[in-house]
């Protein structure tokens, strides 16, 4: 089990991107790595808003979104403009 496991989905992947881990096997440990559906619903509507696009990048990076995530939902990120979404090219 990884250490964030009674977070959030979301929860965790920001977690992750905060503590600025680039290391996959470090990420992996903070954040797991069951990444198929990642729906920011699930955070504080308050917080979401706030998430701004160079947030989304870094937890898409921290869960090695490319390889790992089927479907994103951005509910309630308000400020995203899509430029945050680059490490899904390709995918």
């Amino acid at each position: 089990a990884h250490v964030s496991s009674f977070l959030a989905a979301p929860s965790r992947a920001l977690f992750a991107a905060a503590l600025n881990s680039r290391d996959v096997d470090s990420s992996s440990a903070i954040a797991g790595d069951d990444w198929e559906y990642l729906d920011f619903g699930h955070i504080e509507k308050d917080l979401a808003a706030k998430l701004i696009d160079d947030d989304i990048r870094d937890v898409l990076l921290s869960i090695d979104a490319i390889n790992n995530l089927r479907s994103l939902w951005l509910t309630n990120c308000i400020n995203i403009s899509g430029v945050g979404l680059e490490p899904l090219r390709g995918s």
